[in-house]
């Protein structure tokens, strides 16, 4: 591809227009409080997933929670609810929305740590296609304020692309087209072994790991070695039976090409020019 090559896919959005000025700390601040006012009704979570990890009488945080499309939810299902977002205007509208609910709070993030929050306050922390948006460095460092503010044995669930998912890796390459070099928008994307490696280091065992970069961890658990060899090995198992299926096909065909009456004649002819004596 080349830069003046036309860009394919957008949907033509005003979200699509907010770009990302630099790379400073304060450069994402504002990408955000423009996104904020450009788009600010989204729902990105499975509540009910969430839900199912909550225990009775849970204290639960949200990384990223806008509006509180998801906090909403939880509320009637845990003690304490909160929602840190790097977006002041995301923060004022989502206390306003529920306000209705006193056990759900939202809280002005700085978009590097949890500084808020005293340790080991958290049974559950929770973040959905929020780190991908982020450099890579601050989002371990989140996942090192995770650990923080967690109680022992406490749950962290995130969500990110996986990068060796075919219909996530499409949209990899959507976003090396030429229109996000004059609209630079922060999108990173993961691989299974680089996540559990950070998420190791920040603390965590990961206990569960889909193909859709679901994780859930454990703060102080160990990763168990069927995790990682059940499912990472699938992903190169099946990339390994699609290849074999190729393969298969091929032979198949050239078998096809090889049996044709004109190929079977030029064989025959070219056996019959190489018994000829020089």
């Amino acid at each position: 591809m080349r830069l003046g090559d036309k860009t394919q896919g957008l949907k033509k959005t005003d979200l699509e227009g907010v770009r990302l000025a630099g790379d400073r700390l304060q450069d994402y601040v504002e990408f955000w409080e423009r996104s904020a006012r450009t788009d600010a009704i989204r729902a990105i979570a499975d509540a009910t997933a969430l839900l199912a990890l909550v225990p009775p009488g849970a204290v639960v945080l949200e990384i990223g929670c806008g509006i509180g499309r998801v906090l909403q939810h939880l509320g009637a299902g845990a003690r304490e609810v909160h929602g840190v977002d790097i977006s002041a205007e995301m923060v004022d509208r989502g206390a306003r929305r529920l306000a209705h609910l006193p056990n759900v709070h939202f809280h002005h993030g700085n978009g590097y740590d949890l500084g808020d929050f005293e340790a080991g306050h958290f049974d559950l922390v929770f973040s959905t296609f929020v780190f991908q948006h982020m450099p890579k460095t601050i989002a371990f460092n989140y996942m090192t304020e995770a650990a923080r503010v967690l109680k022992p044995s406490g749950v962290f669930r995130l969500q990110v692309p996986n990068l060796l998912h075919e219909q996530h890796f499409a949209a990899f390459r959507h976003f090396t087209q030429p229109y996000f070099v004059e609209n630079p928008y922060p999108m990173n994307f993961y691989s299974p072994p680089e996540l559990v490696r950070m998420l190791e280091a920040a603390g965590f065992g990961v206990t569960d790991l889909d193909d859709y970069m679901v994780v859930v961890a454990r703060k102080g658990a160990d990763t168990p070695a069927a995790l990682l060899a059940s499912g990472l090995a699938d992903q190169e198992r099946a990339r390994y039976r699609a290849r074999i299926s190729e393969l298969e096909a091929e032979v198949t065909r050239m078998r096809r090409v090889y049996d044709l009456p004109v190929v079977q004649a030029a064989l025959k002819a070219r056996r019959r020019l190489l018994r000829r004596p020089p």
